[in-house]
């Protein structure tokens, strides 16, 4: 593994020093304002928030050129929160894509079959809380990925290398990291605290690599799958943090259909404690095209975690959400109805968020 990560390092800052020609300026994004309504009137705990207005907005410059090798592309976002979040410089050639990847560039497959026209039930305005699988789209890496049309079946396979992934060095993301005069800090392989399992993030080891891959056997239908692997997880001497997902999704007439699994198994410390050991996530969904304009979607998704003990029960978490979208020019305008059972793996805690937002694509 070593080796296969200098040669990918090697490979792209090689290719870094052919000549280039200058490229164009491009800038793409959306805004979107959002009007939410909360409320429950559960056993474990009634909520009846107040409705809220919010608007956001997420920029990409972005810029192409050609080399001696192939083509050059860079982006930089720019979101609400007035942050240069995320960047990529990136070089595809007929050997496949060479990149650095600054906070971006997931290659996380839990999610990848989603349907939802909005967003998935567990990605609107309510907090339920589910636990899903690591992702080094938040750190830092060094990432290859293979030419399409290369491999039969149009198999396409992704690797990301983080060299230095502990969270002393990039659990928040600053300006300092999107600087070609970036420094390493002291790397303890830490991780968080034992009693918060289920918060744990991608920013944790020494090291950490992603592999990703995607097929399309016949037409209309996408398969894959991925895996992270840590290294160097300071203190992890009762469980290593890893986790893995596939999924499939299949397109026939005006419909498409998804379908994922994933799992986690959580950083632990040795003692017989009641925290998270791992989860079980598994997620279906469809979509219907009604016209050119107007599509609607159902998406289910469940999450069933086990502890490091049985002495506490626990209880499935389970978000389901009704939505459709209404697309004109750049402005969509969608709606989303979503029930969750057992918000924050609290039995008997349900919750019901409604959405209406406007989104202007530019």
């Amino acid at each position: 593994m070593k080796n296969i990560t200098k040669y990918l390092l090697v490979a792209f800052f090689a290719f870094s020093f052919v000549s280039a020609q200058a490229g164009e300026l491009s800038i793409t994004g959306s805004a979107k304002a959002s009007y939410s309504i909360t409320s429950s009137d559960s056993s474990a705990g009634a909520i009846e928030a107040g409705k809220a207005l919010g608007v956001s907005n997420e920029f990409t410059l972005g810029a192409a050129g050609e080399t001696d090798f192939g083509t050059w592309a860079y982006a930089l976002d720019y979101d609400n929160a007035a942050a240069f979040d995320d960047a990529k410089l990136t070089l595809t050639t007929s050997m496949g894509t060479f990149g650095v990847f600054i906070s971006e560039g997931g290659l996380e497959t839990a999610n990848a079959a989603s349907q939802s026209v909005m967003s998935r039930p567990s990605d609107t305005s309510f907090a339920e809380g589910m636990v899903d699988n690591f992702n080094l789209g938040g750190s830092n890496t060094v990432q290859y990925h293979s030419p399409a049309g290369l491999l039969p079946l149009g198999t396409v396979l992704k690797i990301a290398y983080a060299p230095s992934n502990s969270s002393a060095t990039q659990g928040t993301y600053s300006s300092a990291l999107n600087d070609y005069k970036a420094t390493g800090t002291a790397n303890t392989g830490s991780f968080v605290p034992a009693s918060t399992q289920a918060l744990q993030t991608s920013q944790m080891g020494t090291t950490a690599t992603h592999y990703n891959i995607s097929l399309q056997p016949v037409e209309g239908l996408t398969v894959g799958a991925d895996y992270v692997d840590f290294n160097g997880v300071s203190g992890a001497t009762a469980q290593k943090p890893e986790s893995g997902a596939y999924y499939a999704k299949y397109s026939f007439g005006p419909a498409t259909v998804g379908y994922s699994k994933s799992y986690v198994a959580f950083a632990l410390a040795p003692g017989a404690t009641d925290y998270f050991e791992s989860s079980e996530n598994t997620k279906y969904s469809i979509a219907f095209n009604v016209n050119e304009n107007l599509s609607v979607s159902y998406e289910h998704e469940e999450s069933n975690p086990d502890l490091q003990t049985a002495a506490t029960a626990t209880y499935t978490m389970e978000s389901t959400g009704i939505q459709a979208a209404y697309t004109v020019g750049g402005m969509t305008l969608a709606i989303a109805m979503n029930d969750h059972e057992n918000a924050l793996y609290t039995n008997n805690r349900d919750v019901k968020d409604t959405v209406f937002s406007v989104a202007m694509a530019f």
